[in-house]
């Protein structure tokens, strides 16, 4: 089929009086198309095994070869081209039996030229419709096949990986165990490097794993009633280090009592963690980062929002964040760090911290204004709510 525009639609015009067919042809041409004409049937299917054509407008009373025969030999053999078909009022039977084989519609002699500009300019409207819809249809073939082999590349990668990775574990558990006592600097450096760079891997594979398991519907948690206060305490106290190095303020303000909720404690730690990781990660120095606990009792919801005056993210690209293996700067620029700015990983953990929370029945969003930060918004159904609030002292 070739290329279509609207603007130079290609028809072929089949009529025996000569008259009448000059007539047609001035008259498709006015309207903008590319016109063509023959006097009989078999000159029109020579044309069109020849060349390629839009639209098809044929009387249906010629000698030789009528146009029920050629709309049959189009229908069965170039079924994309639309047939127009054209008729006097005393044979409508003709024009009706056309329209069962596949005719687009008809003309009734003398025609109408505000009625035959009407019928074309649908008719070529059809036209693209049906093309875009199959131009979207091969699209998402293509995305379906892309995403079935992004899905083999992670179950693969990450089933191929596990087992390598156990046995460097041993091995390096190992030499910090027969080496721990040599008293040699040098060693210890290097299996200090070693062991992170370990627990680096591990958590890759474990992001992989979770994303795997995700995609196929296996994840299965472990639930226990979690103290979301403590628990963002925990994370504050924990990575407090990593702000002081990057001289970056980090506050956490509670502003509502400690509730509990129902959920999967080392899933929805680790998400929390990513996104205070990444506003860590995509705040320059001397930048601020808060994170702002919050309660509404009217609904048994509790808020958590991580804030920081980094970056910030395009209004185009907010959405794609979530997306898998997606990093905002270019990756030619890609480089691996937890805490370094604009440091990157494999871009699973926002559509992993998504995929938990939502998993929680509860949800994540963004706000984000480029050059000067992200919010990025827990929405978490609660239990109950506790007694006394947590201290950051305890």
């Amino acid at each position: 089929m070739h290329e279509f525009n609207t603007e130079t639609a290609r028809i072929l015009i089949i009529e025996d009086e000569p008259e009448v067919r000059e007539s047609y042809k001035d008259m498709f041409a006015l309207f903008g198309y590319e016109v063509e004409a023959v006097s009989n049937g078999r000159e029109g299917l020579s044309l069109i095994n020849k060349h390629d054509y839009d639209v098809v407008v044929t009387d249906l009373n010629m000698p030789e070869m009528d146009g029920l025969e050629v709309l049959r030999y189009i229908k069965k053999r170039k079924p994309f081209v639309e047939v127009i078909v054209i008729t006097g009022f005393a044979t409508l039977e003709n024009a009706i039996q056309a329209m069962k084989v596949g005719a687009y519609d008809y003309f009734t002699k003398p025609v109408d030229i505000d009625h035959v500009h009407i019928v074309l300019s649908k008719c070529i409207q059809q036209i693209k419709a049906k093309k875009e819809n199959e131009e979207l249809r091969n699209l998402n073939e293509q995305l379906k096949s892309l995403n079935e082999l992004k899905d083999k590349f992670i179950t693969i990668t990450n089933h191929e990986l596990r087992t390598p990775i156990t046995v460097l574990k041993g091995y390096i558990e190992l030499l910090d165990f027969f080496l721990r006592d040599v008293n040699n600097s040098d060693v210890s450096d290097a299996l200090d490097v070693a062991t992170e760079t370990m627990a680096e891997l591990i958590s890759i594979v474990e992001q992989m794993h979770d994303m795997s398991s995700f995609d196929y519907g296996k994840t299965v948690f472990s639930y226990s009633e979690i103290d979301i206060q403590q628990l963002l305490v925990m994370i504050y106290k924990e990575m407090k280090i990593f702000f002081d190095q990057r001289r970056l303020s980090f506050d956490i303000i509670m502003q509502g009592p400690p509730v509990v909720v129902s959920g999967d404690y080392k899933r929805v730690k680790r998400s929390l963690r990513e996104l205070i990781q990444n506003a860590l990660k995509f705040t320059p120095e001397n930048g601020r980062v808060e994170i702002h606990y919050s309660v509404n009792e009217s609904n048994n919801k509790c808020f958590i929002r991580v804030m920081d005056s980094g970056i910030g993210i395009p209004r185009a690209k907010q959405q794609l964040v979530f997306e898998p293996f997606y990093e905002i700067q270019d990756v030619m620029n890609h480089m691996t760090s937890k805490t370094a700015f604009m440091g990157g990983g494999i871009g699973l953990g926002l559509t992993l911290a998504k995929e938990v929370i939502e998993s929680h029945q509860g949800a994540l969003l963004l706000e984000s204004e480029e050059n000067k930060g992200s919010t990025f918004i827990v929405v978490l159904p609660f239990k109950f709510i506790m007694a006394e609030a947590t201290s950051l002292t305890q």
